[in-house]
């Protein structure tokens, strides 16, 4: 009969050496950087850093990795909209016709520093794989000088803490005349 002796030693070794790899993650290392991007400044996660192409009026974006369907999309100049809900109308409907399966889950009114009005979209999507995906847009517009701002948000579901970190971070730093 074997002694499990020498086995055990090493288990406990590498228990240990587990430990101590997990005690050196910095605490204080964060989790989400600070963006400004024209008149918006809002935090994305700091692993995120994967630039990717964006088209208008989409001026940035952001992923997890190059081919993850993680993604963040800035903008910092989103048009000329009185209010959130006139810019989150023309997201729909381009959504509408540009998505497959785009389905509207929630939209609400958050407030965003800077902004007269904001809105959160949340919504459902289709992928080439016919995978459900989850996004929210958040748009914030200022009155009564016409102007707007956005993030857009995928991920493979909806994330609320990401969403909160997004909304509690998001400002807008409008054109007064």
């Amino acid at each position: 009969m074997r002694s499990g002796g020498p086995r055990r030693l090493i288990a406990a070794w590498l228990g240990v050496v587990l430990i101590a790899l997990g005690g050196c993650t910095d605490p204080d290392t964060p989790a989400f950087v600070e963006v400004q991007d024209g008149k918006l400044t809002v935090n994305r996660p700091v692993a995120w850093q994967t630039p990717i192409p964006v088209d208008p009026p989409w001026t940035a974006g952001f992923r997890l990795a190059p081919d993850s369907i993680e993604q963040i999309q800035l903008s910092g100049d989103f048009g000329e909209y009185a209010t959130a809900a006139e810019a989150v109308g023309t997201l729909i409907g381009q959504a509408q016709i540009k998505l497959a399966k785009f389905t509207v889950v929630e939209t609400r009114d958050v407030e965003i520093e800077g902004a007269t009005t904001a809105q959160v979209v949340r919504y459902t999507i289709t992928d080439n794989a016919n995978s459900q995906l989850a996004g929210a847009w958040i748009v914030a517009a200022h009155w009564p000088y016409p102007q707007s701002v956005a993030v857009s948000i995928l991920t493979p579901q909806h994330d609320p803490d990401l969403e909160r970190q997004v909304l509690d971070s998001m400002r807008m730093r409008a054109d007064l005349g």
